[in-house]
């Protein structure tokens, strides 16, 4: 009956997850903080993001952190570069739990913040639950994938959204049109890389997302501020 229930609630294929995930699921859905899990949203080496729905029916997002696939020994040197995960084990199942906590954290942070992203909800082992981003289950598409019609304006609004990061003392760090969903404004994704100004390497990963958000805006044909590097510096107080 039990296993019956458990093939029930889950709506794609069991061949996307293993047998660990498998449970933690299952036992998000105990807790009643999960219903069903529905479909596919985005598959990758590293991770997949599935859509699922809540008690109420309402729309989430999971996004499952691969333990086999996964380079643990890059993500253990980003962990251990953040004063805040600088004990983490080398160990490739405590890796990918402490890189899934981590991006939670830095959602909490910059959801706090005001920052236009999925809300955290809950992160148990490898499997982070959060806010849907999207409409009747249709997610929004990334950036990339988007014919906009006004540039110049999403360039101001994810300009104020990397302002209110720095405030925040982030840096995403992996910040790029694949990073960021349009829905009626852009929403900023995957913060599994983001790390604070207190990471030696802070300066050098601001510098990259200011870089890549500028330069894919200027083909677009949008004029991009020249000086936002120097300013989101200023904020962080990075020298």
């Amino acid at each position: 009956m039990r296993n019956e229930r458990f093939s029930e609630e889950f709506k794609i294929e069991s061949k996307v997850f293993d047998k660990r995930t498998l449970l933690t699921i299952f036992k998000l859905i105990q807790k009643g903080i999960l219903k069903t899990v529905e479909s596919v949203i985005k598959e990758g080496k590293e991770s997949v993001v599935v859509s699922a729905k809540d008690k109420m029916k309402g729309w989430l997002a999971l996004k499952i952190y691969r333990v086999e696939f996964t380079d643990f020994k890059t993500r253990w040197k980003y962990l251990v570069a953040d004063p805040r995960f600088s004990r983490t084990r080398k160990n490739r199942w405590f890796t990918v739990i402490t890189w899934a906590q981590r991006e939670f954290k830095n959602m909490k942070i910059a959801f706090d913040a005001g920052i236009k992203c999925p809300e955290p909800i809950f992160v148990s082992k490898n499997v982070l639950v959060m806010g849907f981003i999207g409409e009747g289950g249709v997610a929004a598409s990334e950036l990339i994938h988007t014919k906009l019609e006004d540039p110049q304006q999403v360039y101001e609004q994810v300009e104020d959204e990397m302002k209110k990061l720095a405030e925040a003392g982030l840096v995403h760090t992996d910040l790029s049109p694949y990073n960021i969903l349009m829905l009626d404004v852009p929403y900023l994704i995957d913060f599994s890389q983001a790390t604070t100004e207190l990471n030696p390497l802070a300066k050098e990963f601001l510098i990259r997302d200011v870089k890549n958000i500028n330069k894919y805006f200027s083909k677009l044909g949008a004029k991009v501020n020249e000086d936002l590097f120097e300013q989101l510096k200023k904020e962080m107080k990075l020298d």
